[in-house]
């Protein structure tokens, strides 16, 4: 390869990985996600040799800087996921080349047809990592946005990388020639002045964003929320290294620091307080003497207390047991207490994290189990749970609970809707990567679930992101300290949950259709280039 070849994969190459991370918190500019991927998509089609190799790089860099956060839990998981995440990247140059160079079809159709495809499948596969959509980027811009009650997130991905297919390909119309010559034939194809979608190329990507645009602004200029139940999120900082492997004094200490900061808030009209995933340090759901563990007793007489003092109902992250005499079950759960002290209903975690909660293949590779960070592995619970809430004015709401990476899976969020929930709440310990971009990253995509369903949530985090989100995406209220900081920080954040009325949403009603429909058409697309190849 000659140098002029090297050094023009490495700069577009460059360009993308920068521009791509610009894209996602911590630098947190969503509109670079708009031409991020520019350079990348000329590479693909301007360069003869080593696209796939040269893709697979760019995907490498871009989730090893992007998932630098698992570092503060594991290097062999931060380093494992980027490789396996980059496979992405890699397939959707094979599937553009396919499709653009043997099918001659237009990328600016195909390109978002097979990165949807390809979101899907992560999302999916191997228990799923639906992170760093394209479409997350855009989780502050309230008017692209709204289209997600149609197609989920998959529809602004759609329209940010069919704008960066868009502007690849007018950069080729306005700067390479077209020569039908054996050197630069590929680039010919792609160029396709001749080509039977020439005009639709121009005309439907720019509608595209018009029409989302229009939709986004017509429904926010209709959008009239109304106030619900009032909510007090709690948010404690227990570091990790405590929460890990705490002595009992520390169990305690954690029980004490957040039953301080809930009384805190005593005198004011408050119809339920929320604490984190696995604050409760105590098991709540059987009775202490079967454990005789002290912090058993203390977490249940507190609770009890809580609840009197209060005069509110209580929402609290802990662990859950199941005994029997055959086994015994632990479960990462939440509990609902009602303002009389009594236990109400419970929800056990479904969607648990490979390595993280549990571990798959233990039975037969036994040895896989000091990968994972608790003593025990946690079973999965079996059905959502849909809680009822009477609140001081004597209104009465039902409401959902996600525990945790649970708001990142859509459909979960989606049947509690369709069950009935008025609104969600999230409760979350991501004190695992302390102060990093993980934290902003996971609020962001929470949002999108608050606008697939149009249902406003709160969430209730550790170390923070303490926030709302209302039924437009707006982040309305985010736990701060005095220095404007969100993370690593303690405290209490009241307000109320928003809410608008409507039935169901479209993508609530039949969800990822979206993605179905580019996953079946890319299918379709990669199975015909191959079958042109045996008949021509």
């Amino acid at each position: 390869m000659r140098n002029k070849e090297i050094i023009q994969i490495a700069g577009l190459s460059f360009l993308t990985i920068l521009f791509f991370c610009l894209s996602f918190p911590p630098a947190d500019l969503g509109y670079f996600a708009w031409f991020a991927l520019v350079p990348w998509f000329i590479l693909i089609i301007r360069v003869k040799k080593y696209v796939l190799l040269s893709s697979y790089f760019v995907g490498v860099l871009f989730f090893f800087t992007e998932l630098s956060w698992l570092r503060h839990v594991t290097y062999a998981a931060w380093l494992l996921l980027s490789l396996y995440c980059a496979l992405y990247f890699l397939c959707f140059a094979f599937c553009i080349r396919r499709a653009v160079l043997k099918l001659k079809l237009p990328i600016v159709f195909v390109a978002p047809c097979v990165w949807i495809a390809l979101e899907y499948v992560r999302s999916h596969l191997l228990s799923g990592f639906p992170w760093f959509f394209a479409g997350h980027t855009q989780y502050r811009c309230l008017p692209v946005i709204q289209i997600c009650d149609i197609t989920g997130v998959s529809g602004v991905s759609f329209i940010i990388i069919m704008v960066n297919a868009y502007i690849a390909w007018l950069i080729a119309h306005c700067f390479l020639k077209e020569k039908r010559n054996e050197k630069n034939e590929e680039i010919a194809l792609w160029v396709g002045r001749k080509h039977e979608f020439i005009y639709l190329s121009y005309i439907l990507p720019p509608l595209f964003v018009i029409g989302a645009l229009w939709y986004g602004v017509h429904w926010l200029k209709g959008y009239k929320p109304y106030d619900g139940p009032v909510v007090c999120l709690v948010q404690g900082n227990i570091p990790q290294d405590v929460k890990a492997a705490p002595s009992e004094e520390e169990e305690v200490d954690t029980l004490r620091k957040y039953y301080d900061l809930s009384v805190c808030i005593k005198g004011e009209p408050v119809d339920i307080v929320v604490w984190p995933e696995t604050m409760v340090p105590g098991i709540l759901n059987i009775n202490p003497d079967l454990t005789g563990r002290k912090i058993d007793y203390l977490s249940q007489l507190t609770v009890v207390q809580l609840a009197h003092e209060l005069n509110a109902n209580l929402l609290l992250g802990g662990i859950s047991l199941f005994l029997s005499e055959e086994e015994q079950r632990y479960f990462n759960s939440v509990y609902f207490y009602g303002i009389n002290g009594k236990l109400l209903d419970r929800y056990d975690k479904i969607h648990l994290v490979p390595f993280g909660e549990f571990t798959p293949l233990k039975k037969y590779f036994p040895f896989l189990a000091k990968l994972v960070p608790y003593s025990v592995g946690l079973s999965p619970g079996e059905t959502p749970t849909l809680f009822h809430l009477k609140t001081l004015q004597d209104q009465t709401f039902s409401f959902g609970a996600s525990i945790c990476y649970e708001d990142t899976v859509p459909a979960l969020l989606r049947n509690l809707k369709k069950q009935g929930a008025d609104f969600i709440f999230n409760v979350t310990n991501d004190g695992w990567f302390h102060d990093s971009a993980e934290l902003e990253q996971h609020l962001a995509i929470m949002v999108f679930r608050a606008v697939e369903n149009r249902t406003g949530m709160a969430r209730a985090a550790n170390t923070g992101i303490s926030a709302f989100v209302s039924p437009d995406g707006n982040i309305y209220n985010k736990l701060t300290d005095s220095e404007g900081r969100q993370k690593e920080i303690s405290g209490v954040l009241l307000n109320r949950i928003k809410l608008v009325k409507g039935d169901n949403t479209y993508y609530t009603l039949y969800g990822d259709w979206f993605s179905l429909v580019c996953l079946t058409v890319t299918g379709g697309i990669v199975l015909s280039s191959f079958f042109k190849r045996l008949y021509t």
